[in-house]
């Protein structure tokens, strides 16, 4: 089920990679700081990317992030679902649970932190939720970024930075020095093969599996 959906407290910074990260991905030492402007826009982007991949929700108002932030979905419930779709997952703090108007205590909610499942309970039973709005404020999101997030979050900034660095059309180049020097270069017709539709890699996406969400009707 569709819930109204509020970033309350965004993410300082939505990037997945640090600056120094993103100087490793470019080959530059760790003090270099020449190309900070480029690599932190490309950082920007590349987060950008993979939270669009992941299918992560956003409010409208701010960027998209695996990062953490305080979260507030508001649920109209019609008196007949046992279990509550949070928008986002990861969850690190679930803050306020109201059932129509009434606020519920930790024993009265079972939650699945990184599925994002919410369910009432009562002991060992699972209950319905009752008609009317279920409020949800929670914090969701990784303070410090997962390795293999981070992993794949640099194999798309290096991606990115070896397609900025060449034509990505040239199928081929030959020299022939001879004479004087001689450059044929050949082109690729039609789709380059490897290329993917969306901006994120088949092989890169396949390491975000575990934070792809699954869409809900």
């Amino acid at each position: 089920m569709r819930s109204t959906f509020t970033v309350v407290t965004p993410a300082a910074d939505p990037s997945l990679l640090t600056i120094e990260q993103l100087r490793a991905a470019a080959g530059l030492p760790a003090g270099d700081a020449s190309r900070d402007a480029e690599l932190t826009e490309l950082g920007a982007r590349v987060s950008a990317d993979i939270a669009s991949a992941c299918q992560i929700r956003g409010d409208g108002v701010h960027v998209p992030t695996l990062r953490s932030e305080a979260i507030r979905e508001v649920f109209r419930q019609r008196g007949c679902d046992d279990l509550l779709f949070l928008a986002r997952r990861f969850i690190s703090d679930l803050t306020l649970v109201e059932e129509a108007g009434t606020a519920l205590v930790a024993d009265d909610t079972d939650l699945d932190a990184e599925a994002g499942l919410l369910q009432r309970i009562s002991g060992t039973r699972t209950l319905t939720w009752l008609r009317g709005d279920a409020v949800v404020e929670y914090t969701a999101g990784f303070e410090t970024v997962p390795p293999d997030l981070v992993g794949a979050a640099m194999d798309l900034a290096r991606l990115r930075l070896s397609a900025a660095a060449r034509d990505p059309l040239v199928k081929g180049e030959s020299v022939e020095i001879p004479d004087v020097r001689t450059v044929r270069q050949d082109y690729w017709v039609g789709a380059v093969p490897g290329s993917t539709a969306g901006p994120v890699p088949a092989d890169i996406l396949a390491k975000l599996s575990r934070y792809i969400n699954v869409a809900v009707a």
